[in-house]
């Protein structure tokens, strides 16, 4: 389906509730240099639960116009006003990495609005290697196999499941080259590189949350959340036998938690 957001337009993939009683909607947000197809192993099992299941792509990704936002403020802003646009008055938020933080930051920042959070291969803060930043800016395809690599379980010469690694590069590779400037994937890592307001955000949410992390994750590793989860007391840990790609990975323990969440009051 389609909107509009500021005049823009914005592609959002929407998979209505199955028959029956109708639950809160769930509203999911990629990571960085990916799109709406990043959650589409997920979104099924939501949707036949009795979901209302929307995955948008950010601005300047994929099928939304630009351009991409150059922060995560800036980004939770956008994501509130596409929720007026599709007329969902409260949700649940689903974030990946870069999406994580965005829907961290709109939950405090209108926690009206939403249910229950789910931070899926978060960190916060969410550092990103200088030498990424760089590549990223002056060799992005390179920066591409790197994250590709990294972001599934296994080891940089051998990953566990190398059909994924190349799904993974094949939809960062498609999604940066629809964006004419190139620089898509240096903008997303610089903001979440650029995020510092994580914490304090995260100390105001009073509403459900669950931390959904990869157990070999490289990109966000576990002991990257320990600050996190001192901010979140009232948090939810699952942990999966996955890398970053959780959705790819494992997707049916995923949807599994993330159910699970979304019956907590």
């Amino acid at each position: 389906m389609q909107c509009l957001v500021d005049s823009r337009e914005v592609h959002v993939h929407n998979l209505p509730a199955a028959p029956g009683v109708e639950k809160p909607a769930a509203v999911l947000l990629h990571g960085a240099c990916q799109d709406h197809r990043a959650w589409l192993p997920v979104m099924g099992a939501l949707a036949r639960a009795g979901h209302a299941v929307y995955a948008p792509d950010l601005p300047g990704h994929s099928a939304s116009a630009g351009p991409p936002c150059a922060g995560v403020p800036e980004l939770a802003s956008w994501l509130l006003e596409l929720l007026d646009a599709l007329a969902i008055d409260r949700c649940a938020l689903g974030g990946h990495s870069m999406g994580s933080l965005v829907a961290l930051h709109l939950a405090a920042l209108a926690p009206q609005r939403i249910s229950h959070v789910a931070l899926v291969g978060t960190a916060v803060p969410m550092p990103v290697s200088p030498v990424l930043l760089e590549r990223a800016r002056s060799d992005p395809d390179a920066a591409m196999r790197d994250m590709a690599l990294w972001s599934h379980k296994g080891s940089r010469a051998q990953p566990a499941e190398p059909a994924l690694v190349e799904a993974s590069l094949h939809l960062m590779r498609s999604v940066q080259a629809r964006w004419p400037a190139g620089d898509l994937l240096a903008t997303d890592l610089g903001a979440c590189n650029a995020y510092a307001h994580g914490l304090d955000m995260a100390r105001r949410l009073r509403m459900p949350v669950q931390l959904v992390l990869g157990e070999a994750d490289r990109m966000t590793p576990v002991r990257a959340t320990e600050e996190l989860r001192q901010a979140l007391p009232q948090a939810g840990l699952s942990l999966l036998d996955a890398g970053h790609a959780l959705m790819q990975e494992r997707p049916q323990e995923l949807a599994r938690a993330l159910l699970e969440l979304l019956g907590r009051a």
